[in-house]
């Protein structure tokens, strides 16, 4: 993912952690992965798809096939369509919305763990999350800020942050996501007179 986050791209989404983060008590993690799951359900749909597809023709073309042709035909059919499903629209196609969420989803939650944002003083730490090969992002809130917060207030900022995939500029996308959970952790967690310290790196994490 190095190309997609070159190193003045990695500087511009440090940046704005770091203006996020000035105007409040919150920690923000952005977090790219290049994808969330390896989907093995859309292959294995995709390759019976095939198959039964092959053995339709076969019918209704009413094909003079032995029993030994027929199955070839059929292996070649759901190979074929295996190999369709490795593409990301294709996979996204047979594992289904949901499916895709769900998956989308638990990775945040695990990424949410392993970058330490359940560990944070003030329980305010907010996870920015992309998984590229699904265009999909999620914004997850630790228990201080999601009380008063809430999933559906991220929407907007999750919706930069596709947008920003979408057009093939993930690093736009995390720079206006993290503007807007910067305004909502000013709002309902402004810094006062005392400055906390930096509890959390404010980089870019490119994770597996």
């Amino acid at each position: 993912m190095v190309e997609i986050f070159g190193e003045e791209a990695q500087r511009r989404i440090e940046a704005s952690v770091r203006e996020a983060e000035a105007r409040s008590h919150g920690e923000v993690v952005p977090v790219a992965v290049a994808r969330s799951a390896g989907y093995g359900e859309a292959r294995v749909r995709g390759a019976l798809l095939g198959a039964l597809a092959a053995t339709a023709a076969a019918l209704l073309l009413d094909l003079p096939l032995s029993p030994a042709e027929l199955a070839l035909l059929q292996v070649a059919g759901g190979l074929a369509a295996g190999l369709a499903a490795l593409l990301a629209p294709v996979e996204r196609l047979l594992t289904g919305r949901a499916g895709v969420d769900g998956a989308v989803r638990d990775r945040a939650v695990r990424a949410f763990q392993e970058h330490g944002l359940h560990r944070t003083e003030r329980g305010t730490g907010v996870l920015v999350f992309a998984s590229l090969r699904e265009r999909r992002a999620v914004v997850l809130g630790d228990h201080g800020i999601h009380g008063k917060i809430g999933d559906a207030a991220w929407r907007a900022a999750v919706d930069r942050l596709v947008a920003g995939m979408r057009r093939g500029d993930p690093a736009s996308g995390f720079c206006d996501a993290i503007a807007l959970v910067g305004a909502g952790l000013a709002e309902h967690f402004p810094r006062g007179a005392a400055a906390d310290g930096n509890e959390l790196p404010d980089r870019l994490r490119l994770d597996r």
